[in-house]
């Protein structure tokens, strides 16, 4: 297991019961670590479907002057679905908890694994 695989992992015990999804994916929109423990959220589609949001919320802050993307919030019926880049911003994280889950608490880890999930980033 890698050291990026190994940190989902910690992340994904740390949110617990309401931890749907988690990806580290590249604006490419192909994940390189993580996935989904529902059957019923296809974790690949939403990470490259993200990949489109992340480049316009980029772009918007480019030609705004809103200041820099720290995450992106998205809220369905069924799911709060969390992104932000990482690294240099060619790959971004994308989280999916329960409606249930506490949203400060989700923001707070994933404040504090961003650092390491982008360390752990395989570079070419």
């Amino acid at each position: 297991m890698t050291k990026l695989e190994q940190l989902i992992m910690q992340f994904r015990s740390e949110v617990g019961s309401d931890f749907v999804s988690t990806d580290v994916v590249g604006m490419d929109g192909l994940s390189i670590a993580g996935g989904s423990i529902n059957p019923n959220f296809d974790s690949n589609m939403a990470a490259a479907r993200f990949a489109m949001v992340m480049k316009l919320a980029g772009k918007i802050t480019d030609k705004l002057p809103l200041g820099a993307v720290e995450d992106n919030l998205v809220t369905t019926d069924s799911y709060y679905l969390l992104s932000r880049f990482l690294d240099d911003g060619s790959f971004f994280w994308i989280v999916a908890v329960t409606r249930e889950a506490t949203l400060g608490a989700v923001r707070m880890l994933m404040n504090e694994y961003a650092p390491q999930l982008s360390n752990a980033i395989p570079h070419a």
